[in-house]
């Protein structure tokens, strides 16, 4: 009824249905009554042919919407959604001196009675967060957030509603270029590699050899650039060298209109419009930038978030959508503070529509809000009961260590023991190492609740085991009254029993709320391995030569379980099994491999082993004089003379690394010229008389049309080592020179 009376009575109201057919497999109906405004006055399940409603009535007229639908639950009953699914509405007049209702008869005919069957759709989706950590980039699952689901009108509802001078602006759009010069496009994202730490999310390949960045992230109008949320279903497969949606083959033609919408450019406004919406997969990415404000959305329904992201919900589809549903997300999430803050509400709207979204797929929402909650990853582990899975250092899987696979360990036909330790056959560990180990969670109801991890070198006796002594902690969150409260669970180190330095096994949810990663690289660490303390690097005199002991080489990380008194316990005997992960991916499901087989369980000493190479040797990076006819002919001032153009210039340089982990890269540019006149690159020398031949060229060649240029001497040497976040570049060096080639005076 109206606001501003109040009823003094009701009336009953008979409401008379005829279902000539029902079908098996329509569900429960029910009838409404709304207020004009679409207040609920009353509702009943419509179980016979006549159901009697109660309608106030006040002291002013009024009209009552009666609507016969699908049978609501209580929290969910609302005239919009209802009309969405194609109920059937009748209005009333109700007046102050009516004494008596009139019946309704509604005559639910098979073509209505159709609506409502079959048009239940399951939508299911993971939102994740990206953030950064060392370098790379991870995509973690975001937890107990709100996700709304909302569904956007199709635009053969919209487009019949835009002014004259909109559908103008398309028809000038089609005749002439695209996109229009005022049209604006997104910035691209930036380059990087996702590690994506949430399962079931679909991630770009692992290898960039080869890749252009510069190609890569060039800019470019095509669908991704105008839809950052891929236009579903069709979902868009990533060549090999494709980074983050970045594709590095020529770039497609732009969209070519059909013949049939030039002709309809230039006919009625019906004719268009009818062309535009046969050709909808060219005008959407237009679409979502010319209209913005256009776009209506209805909200469906909201549903949150578990702890890996993940969030299901059933919707109806809406009958005014003869098409897939078309949905659009956004999501919310309780701050510390107490209130909700949204992370995730892309703009426009119209870009960041699922059009056409087909039930039942995966929809992957992406958010980098700072406020937005993280929990820890969630793969799924496949193993035998009773587990202790050596899962990475850092975000670097065992299984990419040589010797620690089934392919290279030792014995294996692969192994070599010169890679033993290395990642991908190729680098070395260096830094602070994180190991990064996952239990069962029987593990502490089978009286297991610590574990110890120590390091040696692999030449070292028993007796030179060094424990980890660094904090270890996870964090949880929970929410106390309105306020979220970030609260920290420390796992150790701790002294149990006469037995030091243990960490606790964490259970499998925290004493309240759930697990959160405020910092990923420090809540998933087990232990820390400081190889920068236990084995520091060493760098070389002027000549070349490294001055002191390699201090790197093999070390062993060993990993022990304890009893709750801390007695340590024997694997074996208790049906425990040591694991590695089966991939180098550590996403989606993760399959384990027996370390046993693998030659990585001490029995005897009841522990697991795994072997690392270590090398914090820093990288030389030294440029020499440079030289004209082989001899140096350069003058305090950095000229250098030369007597014909056919005399050959040396450019020598020392591009070094002890165990030469470590790669370089030179080249020799003439003013601002690009590419540059002389290159190379390799792998660097363990000392400076072990570098290969001087780079050169001839005068001519050089200055190619000048007689008289300065150039430019760079170097760079990267080392190898990672500490499985990323590669260690403080041991990297550089270098740089200038020089001024001019003709020698008579």
């Amino acid at each position: 009824m109206g606001t501003s009376q109040r009823p003094t009575r009701t009336l009953p109201l008979d409401v008379r249905a005829t279902l000539t057919e029902r079908p098996a497999n329509l569900g429960p109906l029910a009838v409404y009554a709304f207020s004009k405004g679409g207040a609920l006055l009353d509702t009943k399940p419509l179980t016979d042919a006549s159901v009697q409603l109660a309608i106030p009535v006040g002291d002013e007229p009024d009209e009552v919407r009666v609507v016969v639908g699908p049978a609501l639950e209580k929290d969910e009953i609302d005239v919009g959604e209802l009309m969405r699914r194609g109920a059937v509405e009748r209005h009333l007049a109700v007046r102050p001196k009516i004494e008596r209702l009139a019946p309704i008869d509604v005559a639910l005919r098979p073509d209505i009675v159709s609506r409502w069957i079959g048009r239940l759709c399951v939508v299911k989706g993971t939102l994740t967060k990206r953030v950064i950590s060392g370098g790379i980039t991870l995509r973690l699952p975001v937890c107990r957030a709100h996700v709304d689901i909302w569904e956007v009108d199709p635009w053969h509802l919209i487009l019949p509603q835009l002014p004259d001078i909109d559908i103008d602006r398309l028809r000038d759009i089609v005749d002439g270029p695209w996109p229009p010069i005022d049209l604006p496009i997104p910035p691209r994202p930036p380059v990087d590699i996702d590690i994506d730490l949430a399962p079931d999310v679909v991630r770009p390949p692992r290898a960039l050899s080869g890749v252009s960045l510069a190609a890569a992230s060039r800019s470019r109008v095509d669908a991704v650039a105008l839809n950052p949320q891929p236009l579903p279903p069709r979902a868009r497969r990533l060549r090999p060298g494709v980074i983050q949606g970045f594709d590095p083959q020529p770039d497609p033609p732009r969209p070519q209109f059909s013949a049939a919408v030039q002709l309809a450019a230039r006919g009625p406004r019906a004719a268009f419009e009818r062309a535009v919406l046969a050709d909808l997969a060219t005008f959407r990415p237009i679409f979502c930038w010319l209209y913005p404000r256009f776009v209506r959305k209805t909200k469906l329904t909201t549903v949150v978030t578990d702890e890996c992201g993940h969030f299901t919900a059933i919707i109806w589809r809406s009958w005014f959508n003869p098409d897939e549903p078309d949905l659009y997300f956004s999501a919310r999430q309780r701050v510390f503070f107490g209130f909700f803050v949204s992370i995730y509400e892309p703009t426009p709207v119209g870009c960041h529509t699922w059009w056409n979204y087909r039930c039942g797929t995966e929809v992957s929402l992406v958010t980098t809000h700072p406020l937005a909650r993280t929990c820890a990853p969630c793969p799924p582990i496949v193993a035998p009961n009773n587990w202790v899975l050596f899962m990475a250092i850092g975000n670097t899987s065992v299984w990419r260590i040589h010797g620690a696979n089934d392919t290279t360990h030792v014995g294996a036909p692969g192994f070599e023991s010169a890679k033993r330790g290395l990642v991908d056959d190729t680098a070395p560990w260096g830094g602070t190492l994180r190991p990064r180990l996952e239990f069962d969670s029987s593990l502490r109801t089978i009286g297991v609740r610590y574990y110890r991890v120590s390091f040696k070198r692999v030449s070292e006796p028993e007796t030179a085991w060094r424990h980890s002594t660094e904090a270890v902690n996870r964090h949880y969150t929970q929410e106390i009254g309105d306020d979220l409260v970030l609260q920290q669970y420390p796992l150790g180190p701790a002294t149990v029993g006469a037995t030091p330095h243990l960490y606790e096994i964490p259970p499998a949810l925290p004493p309240v709320g759930q697990w959160s990663l405020p910092n990923v690289v420090l809540d998933t660490q087990s232990a820390v391995f400081p190889t920068t303390d236990l084995a520091p690097g060493v760098g070389f005199d002027a000549g070349g030569s490294p001055t002191g002991t390699d201090q790197g080489g093999l070390w062993q990380i060993r990993v022990e379980l304890f009893t709750a008194a801390g007695v340590q316990v024997d694997p074996e005997a208790l049906g425990i099994k040591w694991r590695v992960p089966e991939s180098a991916d550590l996403t989606g499901t993760i399959q384990t491999a027996d370390a046993a087989t693998l030659g990585l369980v001490d029995a005897a000493r009841n522990c697991m082993i795994v072997t690392v190479r270590v090398d914090n040797n820093p990288c030389l990076a030294g440029i020499e004089a440079p030289l004209v006819g082989f001899s140096a002919a350069a003058d305090q001032c950095g000229v250098m003379n030369y007597s014909a153009r056919s005399e050959i210039v040396t450019t020598p340089f020392v591009a070094l690394q002890r165990n030469r982990f470590a790669d370089f890269s030179f080249y020799v540019q003439r003013g601002a010229v690009s590419p540059p006149e002389l290159s190379a690159s390799g792998q660097a020398a363990a000392t400076g008389p072990t570098m290969p031949p001087a780079p050169s060229e001839t005068v001519g060649n050089l200055l190619d049309t000048c007689t008289l240029a300065g150039f430019t001497e760079q170097l760079y040497v990267a080392h190898r080592a990672t500490d499985g976040w990323g590669r260690q570049s403080g041991l990297d060096r550089s270098a740089a020179r200038a020089f001024v080639l001019a003709p020698a005076t008579a």
